[in-house]
């Protein structure tokens, strides 16, 4: 059963017995006040008629000893129907339409009257008897009250209450039905929003209004939609990561290993002249370097992947002391000028994570024609942030993206020629990620590059 028959067969039910119910107690309450008024009338028109009884009783001592046609003078002064019994209930008199119970346990000393309740027919009355006593002479009234007009009024209130009843319930199926349709309607938008993100649509969002349960159900569904279609972006773009590594890795090794094979087969099968043996095998050497820095740089990302590092407090200028030692050989191969200016400051690092990264970003930046190299450090608001700069050839804005990516290089010829492989900027990334710092690179691709690495110093001691 789908929930909006739910939710229409609940309120349809619930309704349904609720105004029963209320209209069942209105009209018993009303009934029982009605019935407790005709008692009250009936134990007035008893007493009214038991003292009628008396005086005749106080009259004549032998009142008990009459047969029923002796009363023809006497039932006209009794206002109501009634009948007179003697101590061993046998009839005296009566003209009552209803036979009466009498009580056994009924006699003189009992203050109490008994009533009953007797239908005849169409007809409704209330019977009041007790013992009547007068000198040595004790009898029993019964008299009789007419209800039929109480009881005729209480049927008409359960005719018409039926009657409305039914109205009312026909009307409020329209009303219930349309209320079900507006609870089910949001639910029905969750629910078609799923199955489109089940058919593959990421982008879909459900409009969010109000601040009910529904409402809140749509917005963490929104957020669920988000960080799925993040997911799916993310695992997209690690798929398409992959491949182009793998791409990018059997290109870069098949493009080198072809011109080894092919001068190494030269040499192998072909009497050749000191100088082309030479250049072939410069050229089979120049390869071979550049084999080797991509299969160290390689196993270096896989070792930082499956390795725990153990992060470690340490002084950035005592760090960057040591770091000229690698810096300036680096710096001189190319004719590049270092300036280095730290601020005294501590960050939690590992040493051989730490050179690696700064000497890949100062190869880089020699890479790129740079004649100079600024390498700086500052304290800001618990932050050290270290900023290499300089006024190389730059990156395009628009490849600054994918700058971290293995294997990506900017300009893959010259990047060859000076035995690069692309992995430079993908092993600071993930050394980086691994001291829990955050980088950001800036250039305009003309007038050098600015990278930044920012390290929190919450939790270290720079007093």
């Amino acid at each position: 059963m789908k929930l909006f028959h739910k939710i229409f067969l609940c309120f349809i039910v619930i309704f349904g017995v609720m105004f029963y119910a209320v209209g069942y107690l209105l009209i018993n309450f009303a009934y029982e006040n009605a019935i407790e008024q005709g008692k009250q009338y009936a134990f007035q028109e008893f007493q009214y008629n038991k003292y009628i009884l008396q005086s005749f009783l106080y009259l004549d001592n032998d009142f008990a000893e009459k047969e029923n046609a002796s009363f023809a003078d006497v039932k006209q002064n009794f206002t109501v129907p009634v009948a007179i019994y003697k101590n061993d209930r046998s009839c005296i008199y009566t003209n009552l339409e209803a036979e009466p119970t009498l009580s056994e346990a009924a006699d003189s000393n009992d203050d109490s009257i008994s009533y009953q309740v007797v239908s005849s027919g169409n007809k409704s009355v209330i019977l009041v008897s007790d013992c009547v006593a007068q000198g040595n002479t004790e009898v029993y009234l019964v008299t009789q009250t007419d209800i039929s007009d109480l009881v005729s009024t209480q049927d008409s209130m359960v005719s018409y209450f039926q009657k409305i009843y039914l109205i009312i319930i026909c009307c409020a199926f329209p009303v219930i039905f349309v209320l079900s349709v507006l609870l089910v309607r949001p639910i029905k938008r969750v629910n078609k929003a799923t199955g489109r993100i089940a058919e593959g649509n990421y982008k879909e969002r459900i409009k969010v209004s109000g601040r009910d349960e529904v409402s809140e159900l749509a917005a963490n569904f929104n957020r669920m939609a988000e960080a799925v279609d993040e997911k799916v972006t993310e695992l997209s773009d690690i798929a398409r990561q992959k491949e182009d590594f793998a791409a990018n890795f059997a290109h870069e090794l098949k493009t080198p290993l072809t011109s080894v094979i092919g001068y190494a087969d030269m040499m192998y099968h072909k009497e050749l002249p000191r100088e082309k043996i030479k250049n072939a095998a410069g050229y089979i050497l120049s390869e071979g370097m550049r084999l080797e820095a991509l299969s160290l740089k390689l196993m270096d990302l896989f070792v930082m992947d499956k390795h725990d590092f153990i992060m470690e407090e340490m002084s950035v200028s005592e760090l960057f002391e040591d770091l000229e030692q690698g810096i300036g050989p680096v710096c001189d191969k190319y004719g590049a000028k270092y300036h280095i200016d730290m601020e005294e400051g501590r960050i939690k690092a590992d040493y051989d994570l730490f050179k690696t990264m700064i000497l890949n970003l100062v190869d880089n930046a020699v890479k790129a024609d740079s004649s100079d190299i600024w390498i700086k450090g500052e304290s800001v608001e618990r932050k050290y942030i270290i900023t290499i700069m300089d006024n190389g050839k730059g990156i395009p804005p628009d490849e600054l993206g994918r700058i971290t990516e293995a294997f990506y290089m900017v300009d893959k010829s010259r990047a060859r020629k000076q035995h690069g492989a692309g992995l430079g900027m993908a092993l600071v990334s993930k050394i980086v990620e691994i001291c829990g710092a955050g980088m950001s690179i800036e250039s305009d691709g003309h007038t050098g590059t600015n990278i930044k690495i920012v390290f929190s110093q919450e939790g270290v001691n720079n007093d």
